[in-house]
C-alpha cells in the first residue's frame, strides 16, 4: 500500500509539473476557492478547471510557475481576452484509477501520446482517431478568464483551438488530472503531506507571445504634381474582433490628428488585422483636398509588430482602398495616405499670339482667346460635382458660344490627348447673366476618366463690350472649379452640408481710350476750343497677326495697312518698311474735345486733315500717346475660407508706364492740341487771282506816269 501511495505521489507530482512547464502564473483575487481532500479520490466529487490567460510581449521575462492553485511571485504580460479551449476526456474515471492502480513504475503520461503528429499538428485534426471534444470552446472574458465546471473524474487535454490575432506563439496543449495532488516537498522514505491531499479544482495560467509594433502614418495632399504634408486631419483606426468579422474602433491616449508633419504614431499595435479611416478637418484647417470618408484603409501586423498588406481574398469590403492613395512602405513602419483635389489656371492669349498668365489689352469688339487649363484628379470618376464656371460683367465682357473646345490630356508617358464631345463628356450652358458653364456630370463619361491624373483644357473666347472699363482696375472675369469635397458619387450635396469646394482664378483684359483737347492760339478765337477740327487715328500694326485676307485685325474688324510711301507722306514714319491701318476719324464737339474709348495699347498717330479757318493745319502727326504699358495686377495667394474654398490670387490696381515713365491714370489724360492763327491762301485760277492782277497792273502803271512826270520837270527848268 506504501508503494501505491509513493506511485500516486509521484504522478501527481509529475502531472503538476507537467502543467507548470508552460509559463504559470499566480492566481489573482478571482481564483476560486480549493476544493480538497486528504481521502482517496473521491470518484463521485466533480471538478474544474480554470484557465487564467495571459498576454507577453515578445522579448518579455516570464513570471513566476504556478503550482495549480497558488503563486507567490507577480503575474506576468495582460489579461487576454477571446482565446479559445477546447477539453477532451483521454481518461475516465474508470481508467484515471486503473492507471493509478496499475502504473507501478510510475510512468508519467506525455501530451504527445494522444497526437497522430504532435510536432506539425496540434489541432483536433491531429488527435488520434476516436477522441472527441468533451466540452465545446470557451472563451476568455475580458479578465482572461476561460472555466470548465462539473468535470468527471479523468484526465483532461487542453488545447488552446483560438488564438487571438495578437498571439505569435498559441500555448502548448497540456494535460489536467481531477483531481491532482498539490505539489510540495517529499519527505525521505514518504510522500509529504501535501501530497496526501487530492485537488479538485485546479487554476492554471498558460501564457502566449504577443506581437506590437508602432507604425507612422503619413497625410498627403496631391494637387497636379505638387504634393503637401497635411496637418489637422483625423482619423480613427479600428481593429477586427478575435471572434467576429466586425470591427471595433481602437480606443488611443489622444486623438488621431496628423502633426504639423502631417504624421501620427500609431503606438504599441498588436497583431492582428486594421483599417484607418479619415473623418474630416479640425476647426478652420480645410485645405480643399478630397476626403474619403468612405474609404477603408486596411492593413495587417504580422508576427514581427510590421505593417503589411491586408491581402486576404476574404476581405470583400466595396469600401477596401487599393490604389495609390494607401501605400505601406518596404520596411512595414510607414503607411501613407494621398489625398487629391484639382486645379485651375486662367489664361488670355495677346494680341500677337503668345499667352500670358492673366492678362491682356485688346479693344471694343475684340474676340479675347481665354484657355482655362484643369489638373484632374486621381480619383476625379469617385467624384459627384466636377464642373467649371466662368463669370464675366455682360457690360464688359460677352461669353461667345462658338468655338468653346474641350480636350483631355491622359498622364501617359506620351500624354495623349483626348477630344471630348458635347453632350457626350460634357454639357455646355451660358446664361445671359454671363457664366459659361462646363458640366462633367456626376456619372463620368469614359473619356473623362481616362484622364485622370491629367490635363482638360478648356478654350473659348469672349467679345469686349461698349460698357468695358478704360484703364483703371482692368475688366476682371472669374473661373472657378467646382468638386466634391468627399468621395461617393451617391452622396447628398448642398449649401447646409457637404457643399462642394471651389478654387478660383481669375482673368483680366485691359483696354485704352484716347481723349483730345483742340484749341486756338491767336487770332479770333485765342484760347478756345475749336469744334469740328477732324483727325485721322493711325495705327502701327508690328504686334498684330495678319489673317489670311492680308488684313489686320482690330477692334472686332479688319483693315488693310497703308502704303510705305503714303505712311511717310503722312509723316507717320520715315521707314516705307513699316505696316500702319487707318483706324478712325475723329471731329472735335463742342470746346473743342473728343474721345475714342476701348482701344488696345500701341504706337498711334493724328493726322489734322480739316481746321477751322483762319488757323493752318498742323503740319505733321501728333502722337497720341497710347503705348501704354501695365504691370501684372496680382497678389498670389493660397487663402482658404472656412469651408476650405481655395482663392488662388488676389487683383490689385496695376501701375502703368510710357516710355518708362509712370503714369498714374490713363484714363484721365488728355492729348492738347493747338492751331495757330494765319493768312488763308487763295486757291490757284480763283476770282481771287484776278483781282490781285488787276490791282498789281494799276499800281504798275502808277509808278511809270509818276516816273515819267518826273522826268519832265528838269527838262523845262
Amino acid at each position: 500500500m506504501k508503494l501505491k501511495r509513493l506511485f500516486t505521489a509521484v504522478l501527481s507530482a509529475a502531472l503538476a509539473l507537467s502543467l507548470c512547464a508552460m509559463p504559470a502564473m499566480a492566481a489573482d483575487d478571482t481564483t476560486p476557492t480549493l476544493t480538497t481532500s486528504t481521502s482517496t479520490i473521491d470518484t463521485q466529487k466533480e471538478g474544474s478547471i480554470t484557465i487564467y490567460k495571459r498576454a507577453m510581449d515578445s522579448g518579455e521575462k516570464e513570471g513566476d510557475h504556478g503550482d495549480g492553485e497558488t503563486m507567490t511571485g507577480k503575474p506576468q504580460g495582460t489579461a487576454l481576452k477571446d482565446t479559445g479551449f477546447t477539453l477532451y476526456q483521454v481518461m475516465d474515471t474508470d481508467a484515471l484509477l486503473a492507471y493509478y492502480n496499475d502504473n507501478p513504475t510510475g510512468k508519467q503520461v506525455e501530451v504527445e501520446d494522444y497526437f497522430t503528429n504532435y510536432n506539425e499538428n496540434k489541432t483536433e485534426a491531429g488527435l488520434i482517431k476516436g477522441i472527441t471534444a468533451y466540452r465545446e470552446q470557451v472563451l476568455t472574458n475580458a479578465q482572461g478568464v476561460a472555466q470548465f465546471t462539473g468535470l468527471d473524474v479523468g484526465m483532461y487535454l487542453v488545447i488552446e483551438t483560438q488564438a487571438p490575432q495578437a498571439v505569435t506563439v498559441p500555448a502548448e496543449p497540456f494535460l489536467v488530472s481531477i483531481p491532482m495532488t498539490r505539489i510540495g516537498d517529499t519527505a525521505e522514505g514518504e510522500a509529504s503531506q501535501n501530497q496526501k491531499q487530492w485537488l479538485y479544482d485546479v487554476t492554471v495560467y498558460p501564457k502566449n507571445s504577443i506581437a506590437k509594433g508602432t507604425v507612422k502614418l503619413v497625410k498627403l495632399g496631391k494637387q497636379g504634381d505638387k504634393t503637401t504634408k497635411l496637418a489637422d486631419v483625423q482619423f480613427t483606426l479600428y481593429r477586427k474582433s478575435d471572434t467576429k468579422d466586425e470591427y471595433t474602433p481602437v480606443q488611443t491616449a489622444d486623438p488621431l490628428v496628423t502633426d504639423a508633419n502631417g504624421e501620427i504614431a500609431l503606438k504599441d499595435l498588436t497583431k492582428g488585422r486594421y483599417y484607418l479611416q479619415e473623418t474630416g478637418y479640425t476647426a478652420n484647417n480645410d485645405k480643399g483636398y478630397i476626403l474619403n470618408t468612405t474609404g477603408k484603409f486596411y492593413f495587417d501586423i504580422d508576427k514581427n509588430g510590421k505593417a503589411v498588406a491586408a491581402t486576404d481574398p476574404a476581405i470583400t469590403d466595396t469600401n477596401k482602398v487599393s490604389d495609390a492613395s494607401f501605400t505601406i512602405d518596404t520596411t512595414g513602419t510607414t503607411l501613407t495616405v494621398t489625398n487629391y483635389k484639382p486645379d485651375i489656371e486662367k489664361t488670355v492669349t495677346k494680341r500677337d499670339g503668345t499667352t500670358t498668365e492673366h492678362e491682356a489689352d485688346y479693344g471694343i469688339g475684340d474676340a479675347v482667346p481665354f484657355t482655362l487649363t484643369i489638373k484632374v484628379p486621381e480619383n476625379v470618376a469617385s467624384l459627384k460635382t466636377f464642373k467649371v464656371t466662368d463669370t464675366t460683367d455682360v457690360k464688359q465682357l460677352k461669353h461667345n458660344a462658338n468655338p468653346v473646345t474641350v480636350k483631355g490630356i491622359k498622364a501617359d508617358a506620351g500624354k495623349t490627348e483626348v477630344k471630348f464631345e458635347e453632350n457626350t463628356d460634357y454639357t455646355l450652358n451660358i446664361d445671359t447673366n454671363g457664366t459659361m458653364t462646363v458640366d462633367f456630370g456626376a456619372k463620368k463619361s469614359d473619356k473623362f476618366q481616362s484622364v485622370a491624373g491629367g490635363k482638360i483644357i478648356i478654350t473659348y473666347t469672349a467679345t469686349v463690350q461698349s460698357g468695358a472699363i478704360v484703364a483703371g482696375d482692368g475688366n476682371v472675369n472669374t473661373a472657378k472649379i467646382v468638386y466634391s469635397r468627399k468621395t461617393g458619387t451617391d452622396i447628398e450635396e448642398g449649401p447646409d452640408s457637404n457643399q462642394p469646394y471651389e478654387i478660383t482664378d481669375k482673368g483680366v483684359v485691359y483696354t485704352f481710350g484716347l481723349n483730345i483737347h483742340k484749341t486756338a492760339k491767336g487770332g479770333t478765337k485765342d484760347g478756345a476750343g475749336l469744334k469740328d477740327v477732324t483727325f485721322d487715328l493711325y495705327k502701327k500694326v508690328d504686334t498684330e497677326t495678319l489673317n489670311g485676307n492680308s488684313k489686320y485685325p482690330f477692334c472686332g474688324q479688319e483693315y488693310a495697312a497703308i502704303s510705305g510711301d503714303d505712311a511717310v507722306k503722312l509723316g507717320l514714319t520715315t521707314n516705307s518698311a513699316e505696316n500702319w491701318i487707318k483706324v478712325k476719324t475723329l471731329t472735335t464737339g463742342e470746346n473743342g474735345y473728343v474721345s475714342a474709348a476701348g482701344l488696345p495699347s500701341g504706337t498711334y498717330k493724328l493726322v489734322e486733315t480739316k481746321t477751322v479757318d483762319g488757323y493752318n493745319l498742323l503740319s505733321k502727326p501728333v502722337d497720341a500717346k497710347l503705348n501704354l504699358t501695365y504691370t501684372a495686377a496680382w497678389t498670389t495667394t493660397t487663402t482658404y475660407d472656412a469651408n476650405g474654398n481655395q482663392t488662388k490670387s488676389t487683383i490689385t490696381t496695376p501701375t502703368y508706364t510710357r516710355d518708362s515713365a509712370p503714369v498714374a491714370d490713363p484714363s484721365k489724360e488728355t492729348v492738347e492740341i493747338v492751331n495757330r492763327a494765319g493768312f488763308t491762301l487763295p486757291v490757284t485760277g480763283g476770282f481771287g487771282t484776278l483781282l490781285f492782277s488787276g490791282i498789281g497792273v494799276l499800281l504798275v502803271l502808277a509808278g511809270v506816269s509818276v516816273l515819267f512826270s518826273l522826268k519832265k520837270k528838269p527838262n523845262r527848268a
